[in-house]
């Protein structure tokens, strides 16, 4: 009897194990980490990185259709260090530069030692739609 319970419970132990280990590695395989500016400016040259940050009015360039476009990107609520970024591909409707509404901006690529981040996928966030009231505004 005492061997039978041992059994079950070793048998019960891998399954437990196992199931572990596979939730453990397909948590880490989707998580999604991005640095900040200044943390890829601080570790230096490096492929297949995400970095966050707000687009820096007035560095916007869009030169014609199917060309690159050149922006700068910096830390939340500060224009140092900015990140000189490359992207060619479809731009989303939300990526315009409004200094009223400045755009959350997240890029994949590469940063190359030259300082310029080349990315190969651009996200823009959308702006809160829930933002408080102007004086003498009704929410109606």
């Amino acid at each position: 009897m005492r061997g039978k319970k041992l059994k079950f419970a070793v048998a019960g132990l891998a399954i437990v194990l196992a199931v572990g280990v596979l939730a453990y590695f397909a948590v880490r395989g989707n998580s999604v980490y991005y640095y900040t500016v200044r943390e890829l400016t601080a570790k230096g040259s490096t492929d297949g990185v995400r970095v966050a940050g707000d687009l820096i009015n007035g560095t916007l360039q869009k030169v014609g259709v199917g060309e690159p476009i050149r922006f700068e990107i910096a830390d939340q609520g500060t224009t140092t260090p900015a990140l000189s970024v490359t992207y060619a591909g479809p731009v989303p409707d939300t990526f315009k530069d409004d200094p009223a509404n400045p755009v959350e901006v997240v890029v994949d690529g590469d940063y190359r030692s030259d300082g310029t981040f080349q990315a190969t996928s651009l996200l823009a966030k959308c702006p809160s739609k829930y933002q408080a009231a102007q004086d003498g505004a009704s929410g109606q």
